[in-house]
């Protein structure tokens, strides 16, 4: 395909030095093309294999032959794949591999599951009446430089119209008029996708947090936090599936040419 496309732009190449002694009329349509042929042609000889393409094709139907080889024989277990991997050795070192990485996730998990409520309520012994004292002191520390930049905050209350009045006076219109614009690019950004993302990203956390109030019958249990995340993996995994099918048939589709 490469090469039928170089031999093209060689011929379009050769019809223009051809329409370059018809007349000085076409001298600046025939340069642009050739200008143009030049680009291709160099575009053609440094582009590099496609391997990103490749490893996604690959990828695609190594997913879709391990998914019929499993629905064909009714398992992994059963699987030509699995008696591949298994005569290789790899399955028995992948499942080495997942004992031992399940195993230490086990014990992690148990650590958590007897050490984080422990530490938690630590954390809120000691730290509960410093972090109160901080914010109590930070509230003094406000009103303190809110008290002292008082005449401050008066001379610039009352300055700033005569600033905005003197800048509005000596600077150009066309300042004036971009920052105008500027101001309703602003405005209109934050009316449109600004706030309606906040809107909906709060009302997806409060969605959220509702339903795991419900599904916890307000209790915020070790064990209830341990089924929604469960419930959440299986729902991703079957997303994850689907989406896999997906795509599978999507290629086949393209290269069957249907």
């Amino acid at each position: 395909m490469r090469k039928s496309l170089q031999e093209t732009v060689h011929s379009f190449q050769v019809t223009n030095e051809e329409l370059t002694l018809k007349g000085p009329n076409s001298a600046q349509e025939v340069a642009a093309c050739r200008s143009t042929c030049k680009a291709l042609l160099l575009k053609m000889k440094s582009s590099r294999f496609p391997w990103f393409r490749l490893l996604l094709v690959i990828l695609v139907f190594t997913t879709g032959f391990l998914m019929h080889d499993i629905r064909t024989h009714g398992s992994f277990q059963a699987s030509a794949s699995a008696h591949v991997l298994r005569n290789s050795g790899i399955l028995s070192a992948s499942q080495q591999a997942w004992n031992k990485v399940s195993h230490y996730s086990f014990k992690g998990y148990r650590w958590l599951e007897a050490n984080v409520p422990l530490y938690y309520s630590h954390m809120v012994t000691v730290l509960g009446p410093n972090l109160e004292l901080v914010w109590a002191k930070t509230n003094e520390t406000t009103m303190y430089i809110s008290r002292k930049c008082s005449t401050q905050l008066a001379w610039l209350g009352d300055n700033l119209p005569r600033l905005i009045e003197w800048l509005q006076t000596h600077l150009p219109d066309s300042v004036l008029h971009l920052a105008e614009h500027l101001k309703e690019l602003l405005l209109f950004l934050m009316r449109n996708y600004l706030l309606p993302a906040v809107d909906y990203v709060a009302g997806m956390l409060e969605q959220g947090w509702q339903l795991w109030v419900a599904s916890c019958n307000g209790e915020g249990t070790w064990d209830c936090l341990r089924r929604q995340l469960a419930n959440l993996t299986h729902s991703s995994w079957i997303y994850l599936q689907d989406t896999t099918v997906a795509i599978k048939d999507w290629a086949l589709a393209i290269i069957s040419g249907h």
